[in-house]
């Protein structure tokens, strides 16, 4: 199975997931339960990327997403990465490790034991780069949603731009192409 991934960068810039900038706690719709959709589709309730939060006792947040890595198959992987809150962005870094713990599914289906070594040898070579650099974001209101705008190492990422709004976990939103 060769795979071209789709969107890969994009759709793994929410792994820091933005935040709104004018809330004193730009957590505080995650706390409620809420996720983050990003470049929906309201009319079919799909996402290329969902995120959302775990806050653990002890402080760690951790963002369990799922984010589309191709159209067709349909290729999801769901993974999770500890974020911080800083100035007024969400931050944290991908690695290696991230990768490696990483599910997917294909068409829906449970990926085999191939098929996920496969991706996961495939985004390590295309992610490599971006291994344990800090990726940060913060979002603007923007028409019904965000754009969220996220920095990597400092420098911005314009090509990550993308729109984000939050959905109830109840919404029926899902991540399909």
């Amino acid at each position: 199975m060769r795979l071209a991934i789709f969107g890969l960068v994009a759709g793994l810039a929410m792994f820091a997931t933005p935040v709104m900038a004018q809330s004193a706690d730009p957590l505080a719709p995650a706390r409620e339960g809420r996720l983050q959709c990003f470049e929906p589709n309201t009319s079919a309730k799909t996402c290329q990327a969902l995120g959302g939060y775990v806050f653990q006792a002890n402080g760690v947040i951790d963002n369990p997403a799922q984010v589309l890595i191709s159209p067709s198959p349909a290729i999801v992987m769901r993974i999770s990465n500890p974020v911080t809150v800083r100035n007024g962005a969400i931050c944290g870094p991908l690695t290696a490790a991230d990768v490696a713990r990483a599910t997917f599914t294909i068409d829906g289906a449970v990926a085999s034991e191939a098929d996920t070594t496969e991706i996961r040898s495939s985004l390590t070579q295309q992610l490599g780069q971006m291994f344990g650099q800090e990726s940060c974001m913060t979002l603007t209101p923007d028409g019904d949603g965000f754009r969220s705008e996220t920095t990597m190492g400092g420098v911005p990422q314009p090509q990550q731009t993308q729109h984000v709004i939050w959905v109830g976990a109840n919404d029926g939103y899902r991540v399909a192409p």
